[in-house]
């Protein structure tokens, strides 16, 4: 009786991928290994892709579409576009924070890989940028007509914004032990925030039950 194909086993070599390129890097990575965590011959690899580079690819486009899928713009509620701000920051924080293996494929892309696949790799991590970059700039152009944000120039300050919140990854990236007590999302993001909110809408957010930014959680 003939073997019925796994559906999942796709799913299931990401999955291996992401732990073995985030903990071996790429250089690092075998395909042998990453058959080995996915409990699958060799040849099941090959299956489904031509060989490590196509696999890594994968894991990346894989990665970048449940991040952008995960993490929508939230609509501002009460506390106005500050607070929806406050919650994009909060969300993206917390989902790289709470994914390590994946998130340390970025710190591969940014050490080891800089100078391999230039053309590929620089446009896909330029366009991640891009995407975070233009989701804050959003949410400050309307915070600015709500009033509950005070910025002079939206795409400088998502800049600021950006820059901020990639550090702050690099930090935990490179040495987690030295950092993991400050690795809070809604912590670090409404401390972000802090600086342009302009105060209205705070007493609605927090009669909502939402974070409030003056009030530090332990």
């Amino acid at each position: 009786m003939p073997k019925v194909a796994d559906p999942h086993l796709r799913e299931r070599l990401i999955a291996a991928a992401t732990v073995e390129f985030g903990e071996s890097g790429y250089a690092g990575a075998t395909l042998d290994g990453i058959a080995l965590r996915a409990h699958v011959t060799k040849g099941a690899v090959y299956f489904h892709f031509a060989g490590k580079e196509e696999l890594f690819f994968a894991v990346l486009d894989h990665w970048r579409d449940r991040r952008r899928r995960t993490l929508q713009v939230p609509l501002p509620g009460p506390a106005g576009a500050a607070g929806a701000l406050r919650q994009f920051l909060a969300n993206y924080l917390s989902f790289h924070f709470g994914e390590p293996a994946a998130t340390h494929l970025l710190r591969v892309l940014a050490t080891e890989l800089r100078g391999r696949f230039t053309a590929r790799l620089r446009e896909d991590d330029r366009q991640e940028q891009r995407w975070l970059r233009a989701n804050v700039r959003e949410l400050l152009v309307l915070g600015h007509r709500d009033g509950t944000l005070a910025v002079e120039d939206p795409a400088l300050t998502a800049f600021v914004l950006s820059a901020a919140v990639n550090g702050m990854l690099e930090q935990w990236q490179t040495a987690p032990s030295d950092v993991e007590t400050y690795c809070h999302g809604e912590q670090l993001a409404a401390i972000l925030v802090a600086r342009y909110a302009t105060g209205a809408g705070e007493r609605a957010s927090r009669d909502d039950g939402e974070f409030d930014f003056g009030t530090r959680r332990e």
